[in-house]
């Protein structure tokens, strides 16, 4: 009988357990509050404010619009700066990071990245009539590489050239690096290709003010595309492996992709 009485104390209390948890959990507070809250920094064709509504649009909106229509709750975005966009998550200010958030090491120390949705790397941009030729002449002490704050393209540059300066601008331009590269005010700038692609569309003439050190062929630092959850948060963690590896088997991913980078080519 004491042997009976111990276990049925242990379930009593490992059901108590359970319902505490299940009681805890994003996902289960998210459905009861109604409201998925997720973080955003502008980046267009990933998510960016729509220029004449102020209204968040992307393939990453959409991504999210889907996994709270999933969840039975309404979508609210929270705008937020790449600068603070890891911060905020860490200090509540939303439940998930949807953003086209580079997974590196260091971030990984706060947050818990999902599986990668997508790959990119970084092209080298220096002005045309510069005398850099080659990835080889950057590390030196006379090569300064712009970067935006928070960004992956102001750290990434002290780790591959360390004897090349950095300088670090305040803001959420996109095109702001390339226009200190154009006025002489940085050497170099790193850059994704599709960033580039659309700072070309943007401006047509672009493509002859600047060269190019490598191509999308050989793109330094790839790295995995991810979204983001408080470590704790291992039910959301799991969910969203989940939705996020069903998205890419059944092409949602590529076409939604591949819809708004057209969209926003043809908007230029």
């Amino acid at each position: 009988m004491k042997w009976i009485s111990t276990a049925v104390l242990a379930l009593a209390l490992s059901v108590a357990s359970l319902a505490a948890h299940a009681a805890d959990d994003l996902i289960s507070r998210i459905q009861s509050a109604g409201v998925l809250r997720v973080g955003m920094a502008p980046s267009p064709s990933d998510q960016s404010p729509n220029p004449a509504t102020g209204v968040y649009e992307g393939y990453n909106v959409e991504m999210a619009e889907e996994v709270a229509k999933i969840m039975g709750v309404k979508l609210e975005i929270v705008d937020a700066t790449w600068a603070t966009l890891v911060s905020g998550l860490v200090a509540e200010q939303y439940d998930v990071i949807f953003a086209n958030l580079f997974a590196t090491p260091e971030r990984a120390l706060v947050v818990s990245f999902t599986q990668p949705y997508a790959f990119n790397g970084f092209m080298v941009m220096v002005a045309a009539d510069s005398p850099i030729d080659s990835l080889d002449d950057l590390n030196s002490p006379d090569v300064t590489f712009v970067g935006m704050s928070g960004s992956v393209e102001s750290i990434f540059p002290a780790e591959l050239y360390p004897n090349a300066k950095i300088s670090v601008l305040v803001g959420e331009n996109v095109a702001a690096p390339t226009q200190d590269v154009l006025a002489g005010r940085a050497t170099a700038h790193m850059i994704d290709p599709t960033t580039f692609t659309i700072l070309k569309a943007q401006n047509p003439e672009l493509a002859s003010k600047v060269k190019l050190l490598n191509g999308e062929d050989d793109l330094l630092k790839p790295v995995g595309l991810s979204y983001a959850v408080r470590p704790t948060d291992l039910h959301m963690l799991n969910f969203l492996n989940v939705y996020i590896q069903d998205r890419i088997n059944n092409g949602t991913y590529k076409a939604l992709r591949e819809k708004w980078f057209t969209k926003l080519g043809q908007a230029q």
